[in-house]
């Protein structure tokens, strides 16, 4: 018997210095030509994302809201709407809960089971928000009222819309 040489696997690494035999050259590292797909979805994701940002833009609840409060207006005069010994009318408008300063609410809130919103109206008394006067039968106090609606909503099925106006001594 002949005795086999060793070899140890460290002696099958091939050398870093010399060029094996044979051997085939590389694609690692190597730059192709034209367009890879990743490139292509990367451009594709890139425009979808902003086209998707811009159409976002365009949604009414995107905009910015100006300031409302400046926009109100008031009549210095009963303006034909009620006289003088009047307080507010109509009677039947809610009048309570409904005031934020001296303007009508434009807010709301919910909870759980219910929704209740109080939005202003403009231009309910001719164009304006609201109409000023002197007192009424028992007081000469300066007077307001702002018009707007009042809406809430219920899980039992409980909706009320109701005008309403803030009525407020200024």
């Amino acid at each position: 018997m002949k005795a086999e040489k060793r070899t140890s696997i460290l002696d099958q690494i091939p050398s870093a210095e010399e060029m094996p035999a044979q051997a085939l050259p590389t694609r690692v590292g190597t730059t192709r030509e034209g367009w890879s797909r990743r490139r292509v979805l990367g451009i594709a994701t890139g425009a979808a994302v902003a086209t998707g940002l811009g159409v976002l833009d365009l949604l009414p609840w995107s905009k910015p809201r100006g300031a409302t409060a400046a926009a109100y207006t008031a009549w210095e005069t009963c303006h034909g709407f009620a006289n003088a010994s009047s307080v507010c009318v109509p009677s039947t408008a809610l009048y309570s809960g409904n005031c934020s300063g001296s303007w009508h609410r434009n807010d709301g809130a919910s909870g759980t089971c219910y929704n209740l919103r109080y939005t202003h109206n403009p231009s309910s008394c001719d164009g304006n928000n609201a109409w000023k006067w002197y007192g009424g039968t028992t007081t000469s106090t300066r007077r307001m009222c702002s018009d707007g609606w009042y809406e809430y909503h219920d899980c039992g099925g409980g909706n009320v819309s109701r005008f309403s106006i803030c009525r407020t001594a200024i």
